[in-house]
């Protein structure tokens, strides 16, 4: 009987695709060997995802307000309120779908204006709440629980009108075109700013003259461990540049430390001539265990970000979308995203630059 059964083929589990993970979704994943459950999720990470993939064609500010409102979510050991779930799960992508439907029926110019009035009104709200959840203020919760299902009642997927309900004064909306943005915290001149993807994740690089950016790349590794470092850049024109350096196992050159561990640096220097926005990716070879390190971003005026990120090594999660960066007239917002994909095409993919023609899965026509 148990040679029968040994014969008698069992369905295989399905490999799971790690396309889109964050880099703690995988370590928690990980860490539980052998389990199939999937890891937690903060909320709000898929209208993250979704605005990821379409930041090419939303506006700017679109997107920076967007990804504040996801901010706002507490880490996933942490309890969230009613109402701000409601504002990351519901009123968020239903205003994105509003949108959606909007610019097609509509003409994208008044879609996109509404739009914005939306989003900076969900970013004011949302940070009040935050506000009010750490001062544990019950009353500010109820009050802008009943202003949001007040002021979304009749908003549909397929209606983006902003009505004629009462919503605060425009002093109370703060958009992240104003001088003071809440969620970004400014590198300071000749110091450095830590970036992590869960917690305080971005920075603004203010711009000190005109021109191009020049930033120089840094990522830390432990010596003989092959890995790419490279760059998409998307500017005003439309036009997608790729740049990207390989650290071989043998030819990389050891960082003096004083440490025992011998660390190597793949360093890269990138010049942005005039960005709109740009992502920055780590691949390395799988067989290996994952490996936290950091990157450290520069700029030519000597601020300085470190963003701890993670490096799987694994077969089907390679790479590794370190940071995103926008171009703003106040300057430079750099993000920690730490999301992992399979290949270069679908980080490209993920991120909205679909403009792209490949050889293949790992190759852009350049």
């Amino acid at each position: 009987m148990q040679r029968a059964e040994g014969l008698i083929p069992r369905r295989r589990r399905a490999a799971i695709d790690f396309a889109g993970w964050s880099t703690s979704e995988y370590a928690e994943f990980r860490a539980t060997p052998g389990s199939r459950r999937m890891p937690r999720r903060r909320a709000g990470r898929d209208v993250t995802t979704r605005v990821n993939a379409a930041s090419g064609t939303m506006p700017l500010e679109a997107v920076l307000l967007a990804r504040a409102i996801t901010d706002t979510a507490p880490p996933v050991e942490e309890e969230i309120t009613p109402t701000l779930s409601d504002v990351l799960e519901r009123y968020l992508p239903e205003s994105l779908s509003a949108f959606e439907a909007s610019s097609r029926r509509a003409g994208t110019e008044s879609a996109e204006q509404l739009l914005l009035a939306q989003l900076r009104l969900l970013h004011s709200v949302a940070l009040d709440i935050e506000r009010a959840d750490a001062e544990h203020n019950e009353r500010d919760l109820q009050i802008q629980d009943r202003f949001l299902r007040e002021r979304f009642a009749s908003l549909t997927p397929g209606e983006l009108e902003i009505g004629v309900r009462t919503a605060p004064s425009a002093s109370a909306i703060r958009s992240l075109d104003a001088p003071a943005k809440p969620r970004a915290k400014m590198a300071p001149l000749e110091g450095r700013a830590y970036l992590r993807a869960d917690h305080d994740p971005v920075v603004l690089f203010k711009r000190e003259s005109p021109g191009p950016w020049d930033l120089t790349l840094r990522l830390a590794l432990p010596k003989g461990h092959p890995a790419t470092l490279g760059v998409v850049e998307e500017s005003t024109s439309g036009a997608v540049v790729f740049t990207h350096r390989t650290g071989r196992r043998l030819f990389t050159q050891r960082r003096s430390t004083g440490f025992r561990a011998a660390q190597v640096d793949l360093a890269l220097p990138v010049r942005l001539a005039s960005p709109r926005r740009f992502f920055v990716y780590a691949e390395s070879l799988a067989g290996r265990d994952p490996l936290d390190t950091v990157l450290f971003l520069r700029s030519d005026a000597r601020s300085q970000a470190e963003l701890a990120t993670l490096l799987t090594n694994h077969g089907r999660a390679p790479l590794t979308v370190i940071a995103s960066g926008h171009e703003t007239t106040d300057g430079l917002i750099v993000r920690n995203e730490s999301i992992l994909f399979p290949d270069l095409r679908a980080a490209c993919a993920g991120f909205g630059y679909r403009h792209v023609t490949w050889l293949d899965r790992h190759s852009p026509v350049i």
